[in-house]
Formats: structure tokens, C-alpha cells, sequence
């Protein structure tokens, strides 16, 4: 008896595992609704199309200003809002708007058009899906919503936001004074620096930015509704109370997430005051999730937010419409060996399958209907091995897991993998491990599908480092196409908690084969992130406060099946055991090395002291020169076509970089210092094609010891700066080159011919 119990008890605690993973995994509920409790959660006879309701206004009823139609009669908008365009511009498709206005029953529909995070302000075409998606509300007779998504930096007159009075002009010259569209002039004022206090001053601020947007629109002719945001992430329409916009079409907006903001709390106290104080507002915002995004769905707290919207007649939209990993968007996402995204163009019977729908979106569109909310059964399918986790441990850097846990890192809310994540052996040491299979239909967003690790609330900082490096591992059942994409990102609480190093570490999965293995048949990879080169001009600095750290492994159109592995993690001055800033040519190797010009000798070593070999400098310059990799066809006796420099030997050898007699190219031999000379100069003729000889002969005192076929380039090396002689004058052209003064010497090349 005492077996059986321990064994229900250990099924109750895999289940309870499972739903904390998956969040949008239910079952059918028998609960009946609540219709005396809630009885503004039924029916939506206020709920009226643009075809019938034209023009929108705010009228005076019961002290209060509401939106209401062209006759002066109340309206509520219910609707839906986009995720940022610039990520999930699939969305804008005629099929879905019309599964929007039709099944949905939406009257309303947000484009959220973000101007930071490789927005409007970097990519201007996402402004052409604003506009695509104005035609197609209009065409599906739905009211739409122009958001200029303010968010990161927090004050709509920060520079990145220049742009907000010449976009909105032009919208409303494309579209003049069409009664269908809103204009949403700033999303989310917010602290973020630079940011807005949440105080008068702070919605002054707001004011100053949104008042001559506002008045260009009036003398444009537009009469359409105006609405606003105000400071603390649109949650201070209270201070409308004593300091309104003079516009009688203006609305304030209000932003809410359930599990985060209770009905009895701060958030809806400030709305309710406003309301009851006269000032018209609209909820342009609001999810099922916690503010980020994640937890949940709070259903039941949804409920006594939307009774309450619906009881005062304020209108409001939901977000989201994403197949994004998290709880609030509205299609069931991709998470590996558990569910396929949901398509965000349902077809042409122009209908997405309530299976296809999230909890969050099952729930929001039973609202927007005004119907009882029943949700479906659903299933889940996952193997015993998916949730055997190791235990998760405290957050700690260097994070190499030789005590058994986890040591704080978890899967992030949006990962496309959630299974299992065990400590395994990679390379003779513990490492953090999972299982991964990549989807057949890709994803536009490579991240949606992706292994995202975090290790959350680590509260450190990079101090004086300048790299975070790991050791990553592959051990592949598959991997024959595309690449692997590792990006780096942070949680930075003065950074709008993100910041992304610019540069991710790509993997070839085609040259996989080619790579040396570890004596456990693994393919490692030593990863560094240069935290000096962070997106959209963001600094982190030797204090910045980071939270989190985000580890992703994107897809980028892969085949890849098989297990990963990450291993000490940490913050760090060297990229390589044996490479500190004062090794000669550090700069060189450091920079090389995150260009992907130069590799190490190993996982942890770069040798800089090791003479180069003829195929490692071949291999540089291949690189270097972007040089399409030739095939190599066993032309030479010295060249194996298992050998690692194989294809790089071939190119260079085609491309007249490296020589040989035709039978034999020597790609072990170490390279002397006048032969570096010469590679050298074919380097840079190739790069500036110009035939760079020296115009006076140098100073050597062992000329004589030149080989006559060296002496020329070793003059020119040294005329450009590329090389020097020793302090006793000699040159050494016999002496065998480092690793570390090649590097540096290919180094030279590119900044002198701009290329660095």
C-alpha cells in the first residue's frame, strides 16, 4: 500500500511539473459560469461595427465620458492587439483579419508598431504592415488602432522617437480623416531612461510631446479619436483629473495584466478615479498573463477587470495576437516535442480552430463574443525523460555544475524547448544538458523555436570584464543543413531589462563533419561575447545592474536533432587559458577571434607561443578575404580529405595565397618569418588591389640571409608597418612566426586597408 501511495504521489508531482511547464496545458472545466456574479461578461449588444456605428465620439453620460457613435449612442470597442510588427508582421493577412472581425466578432484591431528594439527607428518598413493593416481593418469593417509603440527609452521626446509627428502625418495623408482610425500617440511612458517620472512633472513630459502632435492632426482635418498614455507604463490616467489635453475627441490609455495588477490595487484604483472624475478612457493594453508576459493565465482575475469595463462601458483590447511562447499571446506556440505553432494566416475558410487557440486567446475571444467561456480539452503528450529535471540549484557565476544542480539556470518563459534539463559529462567535466529538435515548418522568428536558457535574479555585474564565454557542446542525431545562432542577452533594470550583444556565434551545421570531436564524441565550441558590443548603441558598464542572463540557440533553417551542452559559464578577461592582456597580440587575437578568423588549438587554449602552420595561415587568410570555400578533390599527396584545413588549403591554393610544386603544399610546416612576409603582402594586394612594393630598400642587417624570392615582400612588409626588424637591426627571416604575432600580423592588414 505504502508503494502504490509513493507511487500517485510521484505521477501528482510529474503532472503538477508538466502544468508549471506549460502553462497553456488545461483540461475541460465543469465549473458552470457565473452569470450572477459577473452579468456584464454576457452578450455584447454595444459591440458595434464601424459600418453601423461611423464616426466616434465622447459624450457626458452620469457625470462620466464615454466613447460612443455617430447618433451620440454608447460604443465599446473589444478587440485584439498585434505583437510588435517587426517580429510577427505574418499576422498582417486578410484571412486573419477576417477570422478577427467575423469568429471573433472584433470591432477593433491594434497594430503595435514598436520604434525601439529594431523598430520604426531602425527598420522604416514595418511602417508598410501599419499600412497593409489599415486597409485590411477597414476592409473587414473593423475600427483600427495606429500605435506608436513608446517602451524602450521611456520618454516619447527621446531622440529615437524624432519621427512620431512626420509618421503620423503621413498615415493621416494616406488615410485623411478616415471616422475608422484611432491614433495611439505613445504607448507606454515609463521610467526607462531616459524615461518619465511617474509624478505631474512626469505627465507633463507626455503632455508637451503628444499637444502639437494633436494640434497638427486637428488642422490636417482629422477628427478622429486621439489617445494617449501616461507615465508608469500607462497606468496615471488620474492625472487627466487635474491637467487634461484641451480636446474633446482625446482618450487616456490604461494598460493591465492580471496577474500583476488585482482589481483592488493600485493600477485600477487610478483608472477608477479617473472614470468617475470624467476622464474618457480606453484599455489599449491588457493581458492574462504577468507583466512580462508570463504566469498564469489569471482568469478569474480577468474576469472581475472585464466586468467591470463592461459594467462602465470602457473599451478595450487584448494582447496578444502572437504564437510567441508566452502566456498572454493567443496561439498555442512551438515547444519542441510537445506543440506546432499555431499558423498566423488560418486559410481561406478564414477560421483558426479553438485547439489552435492558446488558454489566454480561447478565453479573450469568448469575451470579445460575449459568450461563456467553456474551455476545451487538451491533451499533452510527453515522454517520463521530459521531466526527469536535475534540481535547479542557487544562481552562480562561473556556473560549471559540478555539484549536481542546475545552479540557477531554468528555461525562460518563451523557450521553444522545455524539456528535460540533466547534468551529463561533456568533455570530463559536468555540464548542463537538454534534447532538442528543431520544427520542419520554420518559424520567422528563429527564437520562437529555440532553446532559450536563463539564469534569473543572478544580480551581478560584468565589473572589469570584458567577455561572458562558455563551452557549448553538440552530440547530434542529425545535423546536415543550416546553422545553429547563439545569442547573448541580459535583463539590465536601467536598460528596460534588455540588452543583447550584438553579435551571435554562428554554427555551420554543413561543416560539422570536418570538426574534431572530444574523446566523448562531442563537438565543442569555446564561446565568448564582447559585453563592449551591445544592440542599439546600449552600454553596460562595469556597475550596470544585471538581473538575468539569457542564453538562445536560434535555428536558422536547420535540420539539427540531437542533445546540447553548456558548461562554464562566466564573466572573464580571457578568451583562452593561456591568453591574458599581456600576451603579445592580445588585442589581435581577441578581436580575430570574435570575427571568426582565428581559432583556438583546442577548447580552452589558443597557443600563442605555437609556431603557425602553413594551412592555419591558409586558413586565415581565407577567412579574412571571405573567399568561397573550394571543394578539395585530393590534388595533393600531403593533404588528406579528412584533414581539417583540407578546403581551406584547396581555396587558398586557388586563389594564389599559398603554393606548392602540384604534388605537394607542406600544410604542417611552421612558417618562417619571410615567408609570413609574403603571405602577408598576397593578403593585402588581394584586399586593395594595388601591387604594394616597398619604394626604397630597408635597413637589414641580415639581408644577405633573405631567400631572394622573400626579399621584396619582406621590404614591403615592413615599408607598411605590417612587419618589423629586431632591435638589433636583424630581420630573422628563418625564425618560425607565433600564432599570436600571425594573428597580429593579419591584424595590421585589416586595419590598415579599413577592413577591421
Amino acid at each position: 500500500m505504502k508503494k502504490e501511495c509513493l507511487r500517485v504521489f510521484a505521477v501528482f508531482m510529474v503532472f503538477t511539473f508538466l502544468l508549471s511547464l506549460f502553462p497553456f496545458v488545461t483540461f475541460a472545466q465543469n465549473t458552470a459560469y457565473e452569470k450572477d456574479k459577473y452579468p456584464h461578461l454576457i452578450g455584447n449588444s454595444l459591440v458595434k461595427k464601424p459600418s453601423v456605428a461611423g464616426r466616434l465620439q465622447i459624450i457626458k453620460q452620469n457625470g462620466r465620458r464615454i466613447l460612443a457613435d455617430q447618433n451620440g449612442e454608447p460604443i465599446q470597442l473589444r478587440g485584439m492587439s498585434t505583437h510588435g510588427l517587426q517580429w510577427f508582421p505574418q499576422i498582417i493577412n486578410n484571412n486573419a483579419f477576417a477570422a478577427l472581425a467575423n469568429d471573433w466578432g472584433c470591432n477593433v484591431i491594434r497594430l503595435a508598431m514598436y520604434i525601439g528594439e529594431g523598430g520604426y527607428a531602425t527598420n522604416p518598413q514595418v511602417k508598410d504592415k501599419v499600412i497593409e493593416g489599415i486597409k485590411l481593418a477597414i476592409q473587414n469593417d473593423m475600427y483600427v488602432i495606429v500605435d506608436w509603440h513608446v517602451l524602450n527609452p521611456g520618454d516619447p521626446n527621446a531622440e529615437i522617437y524624432k519621427g512620431a509627428k512626420d509618421f503620423f502625418k503621413e498615415i493621416a495623408q494616406k488615410f485623411p480623416n478616415d471616422f475608422h482610425i484611432i491614433y495611439e500617440l505613445c504607448n507606454e511612458p515609463n521610467p526607462t531612461d531616459p524615461g518619465v517620472t511617474n509624478d505631474e512633472a512626469g505627465w507633463k513630459k507626455v503632455k508637451a510631446y503628444a499637444e502639437p502632435i494633436i494640434k497638427m492632426l486637428r488642422q490636417m482635418g482629422n477628427e478622429n479619436i486621439i489617445i494617449i498614455g501616461s507615465p508608469n507604463w500607462s497606468q496615471r490616467p488620474d492625472f487627466a483629473i487635474k491637467d487634461p489635453i484641451a480636446d474633446d475627441k482625446v482618450m487616456y490609455s490604461v494598460h493591465f495584466y492580471t496577474g500583476t495588477h488585482k482589481v483592488d490595487g493600485y493600477v485600477f484604483e487610478n483608472m477608477k478615479m479617473a472614470i468617475e472624475a470624467g476622464v474618457p478612457v480606453f484599455v489599449t493594453e491588457w493581458g492574462t498573463s504577468e507583466a512580462s508576459g508570463d504566469g498564469g493565465p489569471y482568469l478569474d482575475e480577468a474576469d472581475k477587470w472585464l466586468e467591470y469595463l463592461n459594467a462602465n462601458n470602457i473599451s478595450w483590447v487584448n494582447w496578444s495576437l502572437t504564437n510567441k511562447n508566452e502566456t498572454s499571446g493567443a496561439f498555442v506556440p512551438y515547444i519542441s516535442g510537445v506543440s506546432q505553432a499555431t499558423d498566423l494566416d488560418p486559410g481561406s475558410d478564414q477560421k483558426w480552430d479553438i485547439s489552435e487557440l492558446s488558454i489566454s486567446g480561447e478565453y479573450v475571444r469568448s469575451r470579445i463574443k460575449g459568450i461563456p467561456y467553456q474551455p476545451i480539452e487538451r491533451t499533452l503528450k510527453i515522454s517520463q525523460d521530459q521531466v526527469a529535471c536535475a534540481p535547479i540549484g542557487q544562481p552562480i557565476l562561473p556556473s560549471d555544475f559540478e555539484d549536481g544542480t542546475r545552479q540557477g539556470w531554468d528555461w525562460d518563459g518563451p523557450s521553444g524547448v522545455k524539456g528535460a534539463l540533466t547534468i551529463e559529462e561533456a568533455n570530463g567535466s559536468n555540464a548542463l544538458s537538454w534534447e532538442v529538435e528543431y520544427p520542419e515548418k520554420k518559424l520567422q522568428d528563429g527564437w520562437a523555436s529555440a532553446p532559450r536558457l536563463i539564469l534569473r535574479n543572478i544580480n551581478t555585474t560584468r565589473g572589469d570584464c570584458k567577455y561572458l564565454c562558455f563551452d557549448f557542446y553538440l552530440k547530434p542525431k542529425q545535423a546536415t543543413k543550416g546553422e545553429l545562432a547563439i545569442f547573448l542577452a541580459f535583463a539590465p533594470p536601467s536598460l528596460n531589462y534588455w540588452a543583447q550583444a550584438e553579435d551571435s556565434f554562428n554554427i555551420d551545421l554543413t561543416n560539422l563533419s570536418t570538426l574534431k570531436k572530444t574523446p566523448d564524441d562531442l563537438y565543442s565550441f569555446k564561446i565568448s561575447f564582447d559585453l563592449d558590443k551591445i544592440k542599439e548603441g546600449k552600454i553596460i558598464g562595469p556597475d550596470t545592474h544585471l538581473r538575468d542572463i539569457i542564453i538562445v540557440v536560434a535555428d536558422v533553417n536547420s535540420d539539427f536533432k540531437g542533445r546540447m551542452y553548456l558548461d562554464n559559464v562566466r564573466f572573464t578577461n580571457m578568451l583562452f587559458e593561456d591568453v591574458t592582456p599581456q600576451t603579445t597580440g592580445y588585442e589581435a587575437i581577441s578581436k580575430l577571434y570574435s570575427k571568426k578568423i582565428v581559432n583556438g588549438i583546442s577548447t580552452n587554449l589558443f597557443g600563442p607561443e605555437k609556431a603557425v602552420t602553413r594551412a592555419e595561415v591558409a586558413a586565415m587568410a581565407v577567412r579574412l578575404l571571405d573567399l568561397q570555400e573550394e571543394s578539395y578533390n585530393g590534388e595533393f599527396v600531403d593533404v588528406s580529405k579528412n584533414s581539417w584545413y583540407a578546403n581551406e588549403v584547396s581555396t587558398a591554393y586557388k586563389a594564389g595565397i599559398i603554393l606548392g610544386d602540384g604534388k605537394y603544399i607542406k600544410p604542417e610546416k611552421a612558417v618562417t618569418r619571410e615567408e609570413m612576409a609574403v603571405f602577408a603582402m598576397r593578403i593585402y594586394r588581394i584586399l586593395t588591389d594595388e601591387k604594394a612594393e616597398a619604394t626604397e630598400e630597408i635597413a637589414i642587417s641580415d639581408k644577405n640571409s633573405i631567400s631572394s624570392w622573400a626579399r621584396q615582400d619582406v621590404n614591403a612588409a615592413i615599408s607598411l608597418g605590417l612587419m618589423d626588424v629586431f632591435t638589433d637591426g636583424s630581420f630573422g627571416p628563418k625564425v618560425k612566426v607565433t600564432r599570436a604575432e600571425a594573428t597580429q600580423i593579419i591584424y595590421k592588414i585589416l586595419e590598415l586597408t579599413g577592413k577591421m
